[in-house]
């Protein structure tokens, strides 16, 4: 017989399995209310509300700001949350592969093909997610690793003419391909040149086989 203050002898599970469940019940609603702030954050960016704030997304996710505020470790946090998101929910977008063995024309019009979508699509967060990682080092984390990624598929598409350059050369290449199709210049040619998606595809697709055409083995590039 236990003594007074002795814990009873019980099952581990079911004692287990009691003190788990309200805990895995919490759970479960924390990580649903910010799945729903997350989902708020992408409505209110398509809406043109870049960036948004905290109260726009509070009252497109239908919650109170405070608990915006006990789901997140404040705004930039929920920011990095809907980017990561981003990169998952987009990820068919990032994970463009190009054969390097088809013909030229092809390459150019799947790269840009691929950039195009992946701008119309997710443009407005990318753009987010470039102004925080000026003062957020999360998300200048993973805005390297998405610019990492699309330089990665351009020296991909075009390994035959990279191949034939001096390393400099096919760095510089590389480097002015990226930046052509970035989505920098995306921004810059559709809200300042009001050219439309199709508009800036003939014409990156233009750039493009200019430049590669203007590149031969001996060329020498500035280091």
């Amino acid at each position: 017989m236990p003594r007074y203050g002795e814990r009873m002898p019980t099952d581990d599970s079911t004692i287990d399995s009691v003190d788990d469940a309200p805990t895995d019940g919490r759970r479960a609603r924390r990580e649903r209310s910010r799945a729903a702030v997350i989902d708020a954050v992408f409505d209110v960016v398509n809406d043109g509300k870049v960036p948004p704030t905290v109260e726009d997304v509070a009252a497109r996710a239908g919650v109170s700001v405070s608990s915006i505020f006990r789901n997140f470790d404040g705004l930039p946090d929920m920011q990095r949350q809907a980017f990561d998101t981003f990169q998952h929910r987009y990820r068919h977008l990032l994970q463009v592969t190009v054969d390097p063995h088809d013909p030229r024309a092809d390459r150019i019009s799947e790269l840009v093909k691929a950039r195009i979508e992946l701008y119309v699509a997710a443009g407005p967060l990318m753009h987010i997610a470039r102004q925080r990682a000026l003062d957020y080092q999360p998300m200048a984390d993973g805005v390297g690793r998405m610019r990492s990624r699309l330089a990665d598929q351009t020296r991909h598409a075009f390994e035959p003419e990279v191949r034939a350059l001096t390393p400099a050369g096919a760095a510089n290449l590389v480097a002015l391909l990226d930046a052509t199709t970035s989505p920098e210049a995306f921004e810059v040619m559709g809200a300042t040149h009001g050219r439309t998606s199709r508009q800036i595809a003939r014409t990156w697709s233009a750039a493009i086989a200019a430049l590669l055409a203007d590149r031969t083995p001996t060329t020498e590039e500035p280091r």
